[in-house]
């Protein structure tokens, strides 16, 4: 019994990986070969078109996330996106920009399926204690994905073509697909678990306080920071000199860094479990200083420096806003709590991009890193203090 379950437990990391690094791998390759086409048009519409699939996913996971076996639907998610690439391989004609606008939002449908299922079932295998370096080690994965997917799109792109690393994705996604068949059924029989409607979910999201101050902490970090920050940092670094594009990438670079040491750290060392909210709203509290310091730095190595510490800072968020969710969702409905968290995932990040857009039009890039700084620092301050005192 320990055997079988060591192996799964094995099986899911090995899988996470998998699935996030061709994600990231995809996602990118996309982005070059409509870069190819020098519209900035078709590029807007490749996202878009990848958030909108994600949003009406999640939208329609709700209703059946919990009322199928975890297992079906990350191997119905990671069987479909093979298809889809295989296929694209197939036809041959990914160079046409309106075909990976719509390979990539069909992987904006399917991909999202995976994680809520994922989250039910490694809350079914791993303690509350071992759910700590779970996570961390789930940030780990994500993050260093996220730089070593692109670094080898551009890679194999450039020794060899698009056809030669789609074809690389498409045996990646078969071996993921190999992976989920192999894992062994969990002792908790799925079907015997009762889920409630759709409704009852929505009121025990509601009605829950670490619930709502968790994807209410997930809402402010994403809206002021993540999409308001992050989409115009290009922008910012232009008042640099002119290697705008290097120094972009030595910020994005060392946020990356410091994600990935902290996360490597609280996988090895997890922390305790106490006060996870006081804890994340602290955290905000001193990402928002660092954002106030980056609004005011005019040096490039203090900069670097920033972002390194908000890189550290938001794995502990990250970890520690994951833990203060699972702990807080019923485990029948953890996989629509994770829905409901994706979809304030996604509509927090666009909001906060329309949000600078719009404001963009009256203040230059510093002031509204400043002025995104001082709601954010004003909003966890007040909240700390009314935990405290309360």
């Amino acid at each position: 019994m320990y055997q079988r379950f060591l192996n799964l437990k094995r099986l899911l990391i090995v899988s996470t990986f998998l699935t996030d690094f061709s994600n990231a791998t995809l996602i990118f390759l996309f982005t070059l070969i409509i870069g190819q086409q020098k519209s900035a048009y078709w590029l807007s519409l490749l996202w878009a078109s990848y958030y909108g699939g994600s949003f009406v996913s999640h939208l329609v996971m709700v209703s059946y996330v919990d009322r199928l076996p975890s297992r079906c639907l990350m191997l119905g998610s990671e069987v479909s996106r093979w298809l889809i690439i295989t296929t694209l391989l197939v036809n041959g004609n990914f160079n046409r920009p309106l075909y990976p606008v719509i390979i990539v939002c069909l992987l904006g449908i399917v991909e999202p399926i995976f994680h809520p299922a994922e989250v039910r079932l490694l809350t079914e295998v791993f303690s509350q204690t071992e759910m700590v370096q779970i996570n961390a080690m789930l940030e780990l994965s994500d993050q260093s994905t996220t730089i070593i997917g692109p670094f080898l799109a551009t890679l194999f792109t450039t020794w060899f073509n698009a056809q030669f690393t789609l074809t690389v994705m498409s045996v990646i996604l078969f071996s993921s697909v190999i992976i989920v068949l192999m894992m062994p059924a969990s002792t908790t029989s799925e079907k015997s678990i009762s889920v409630g409607s759709l409704r009852t979910t929505l009121s025990t999201f509601i009605h829950s306080s670490a619930l709502r101050h968790s994807a209410s902490l997930m809402f402010l970090l994403n809206t002021l920071f993540i999409g308001t920050v992050m989409p115009v940092l290009l922008k910012f670094t232009q008042r640099f000199g002119p290697h705008a594009n290097f120094n972009y990438t030595l910020l994005t670079v060392s946020q990356s860094i410091g994600l990935i040491l902290m996360a490597t750290h609280l996988a090895r060392k997890p922390g305790h479990q106490s006060n996870l909210l006081k804890r994340n709203l602290w955290t905000v509290f001193f990402i928002a200083g660092l954002l106030a310091l980056i609004s005011l730095t005019t040096k490039l190595y203090l900069l670097i420096l920033w972002f390194l510490l908000i890189g550290l800072l938001s794995a502990i968020f990250d970890v520690e806003n994951n833990l203060l969710f699972q702990n807080a969702s019923p485990h029948s409905e953890i996989g629509r709590m994770y829905v409901f968290k994706g979809l304030i995932n996604v509509g927090s990040v666009t909001l906060g991009t329309i949000l600078a857009s719009v404001v963009l039009n009256w203040l230059s890039v510093q002031q509204l890193y400043f002025v995104c700084a001082a709601f954010l620092l004003l909003i966890s301050l007040s909240l700390l203090l009314h935990h405290t005192f309360k």
